[in-house]
């Protein structure tokens, strides 16, 4: 990318004009690069956008049952719920029906004499007869595979810096055609606010592909900023800055870090602190006289545990929001966690409780969330669609569907001017204001994927020119 211009009189027109030249330039390697991952991505986001809707109406038969007046203890609902499973699954978490009519739900993990697997089967509990309705296989639902392929795209870690890498060009391109297509040099509202609808050809493309890229801008960056906060790199950056600066998921010395069946690891609990934990838990009154020994960490409770009836008895006492999910302890030393509803990040709480003594270990709350972690919580729910309900589901629709446009508007403008013996690319070598310049590499900062690309790009760019200019 081009170092910062020295100063220039206001107004030059041959500046503006090879400053345009410049910009439009990257706009076009940002649109070629990332336009067919845009496209997916905005297909297979505004299909998960829909994930309640969807999977209420396919799997009625399994979260819905004739309302009765009995109830079966959750005890007895876990008991029928591992009678129903094949050797080699253990129970990871119970989620009560709380509504009439409703099924529990028991997630189940493979142990590790299994073959790794990340998916979970869960199995539905009638909680009024303790009769198991029926059990689903994570790999099989098809909003677990939406999610996937839009993170991802099905290849696992590599798909995710692939999604990162096109949704951060995608940011590029929205921003550097906020400025070509701002009305010059006075304020025109047809072909900016709204489109020439009468036109052909590629004034017609041109329309389509600006007007709704102007009225979307601020929902398209927002997706594309939300997006970021759990990517592999860009994510883990943000997470890393707002630990220094005090402003991240609660202090280990504050919440104690606790081992429990959901991941492995209790979030918001930071990982890695194995030792420190059985060291914690030992201490523990009720715990004299359990010892992990050569234990496999796939045990579940030990001797003398709380039931989840005390378990779910505590936690309404200490008013977890409901729905919530109780995370069995792995092991004599582990501990149950009950975690509030995801989408509901203005009450997420994760409540640790000793599952001997039923003493409160933990008690985090969405207050005890730094800003810059709160913040993180409730974007990426709003992202999903799921903060503020419909709206919030129509809203990200429109949006993704708007990015479509754009992707297919802007690949259709191209395919329309391009030469058939080169890549047409627009020709601009003007360096960059100093303000664009200091912008860029703080944007390269915060996001070190999208920096280390515009670096190579760069590079890339002068070869391509110097090589051309040798020819000519």
């Amino acid at each position: 990318m081009p170092p910062p211009a020295n100063p220039q009189k206001p107004g030059s027109r041959l500046s503006a004009g090879a400053l345009y030249l410049t910009v439009w330039r990257w706009h076009f390697y940002a649109g070629i690069i990332v336009a067919p991952f845009v496209i997916f991505l905005a297909i297979t986001g505004s299909i998960y956008l829909w994930k309640p809707q969807y999977e209420n109406w396919r799997y009625r038969e399994l979260f819905n049952v004739p309302a009765g007046s009995a109830s079966v203890s959750a005890d007895a609902q876990l008991k029928a719920a591992q009678a129903a499973m094949p050797p080699g699954w253990r129970p990871q978490t119970f989620q009560p029906a709380f509504a009439p009519g409703t099924t529990s739900q028991i997630a189940f993990a493979p142990t590790r004499k299994m073959v790794a697997s990340e998916f979970i089967r869960t199995v539905f509990v009638d909680p009024s007869t303790g009769r198991v309705v029926g059990q689903l296989d994570d790999r099989t639902r098809f909003m677990r595979i939406m999610h996937d392929l839009h993170g991802m795209l099905l290849i696992g870690t590599t798909g995710g810096y692939i999604v990162e890498f096109a949704a951060g060009w995608a940011l590029v391109l929205v921003l550097t055609g906020l400025y070509l297509w701002w009305p010059r040099p006075k304020f025109m509202v047809w072909g900016f606010l709204l489109p020439r609808l009468r036109a052909k050809g590629r004034t017609f493309w041109r329309d389509v592909h600006a007007v709704p890229a102007v009225w979307l801008a601020l929902g398209t960056v927002f997706l594309l900023s939300t997006g970021m906060l759990w990517t592999n790199a860009g994510g883990a950056w943000y997470r890393t800055i707002s630990a220094a600066l005090g402003q991240g998921t609660p202090r280990e010395s504050d919440t104690g870090a606790h081992r429990s069946e959901l991941t492995g690891w209790s979030p918001p609990l930071k990982a890695g602190l194995a030792e420190k934990i059985d060291t914690m838990a030992s201490s523990m009154p009720g715990h004299e006289g359990h010892h992990m020994g050569g234990m496999a960490m796939d045990a579940g409770p030990g001797e003398n545990a709380l039931s989840l009836a005390q378990v779910i008895g505590i936690a309404n006492e200490k008013q977890v929001p409901q729905p919530y999910a109780v995370a069995l302890p792995i092991g004599p030393l582990g501990v149950y966690s009950v975690l509030s509803d995801r989408n509901q990040a203005f009450n997420r709480t994760y409540l640790h409780l000793d599952q001997y003594s039923g003493r409160v270990l933990a008690d985090v709350r969405f207050k005890d969330f730094g800003y810059l972690a709160q913040f993180m919580l409730w974007a990426i729910i709003a992202h999903e669609g799921q903060l503020f309900g419909l709206a919030n589901q129509i809203l990200g629709t429109i949006a993704a569907g708007g990015v479509l446009l754009l992707g297919i508007s802007g690949l259709m403008m191209w395919w329309q001017r391009r030469p058939e013996d080169r890549f047409a690319a627009p020709v601009g070598e003007a360096p960059l204001p100093r303000v664009v310049f200091i912008g860029t590499l703080i944007l390269g900062c915060l996001l070190p994927l999208l920096g280390a690309s515009l670096a190579l790009g760069w590079l890339v760019d002068r070869l391509i020119s110097s090589r051309s200019a040798a020819g000519s």
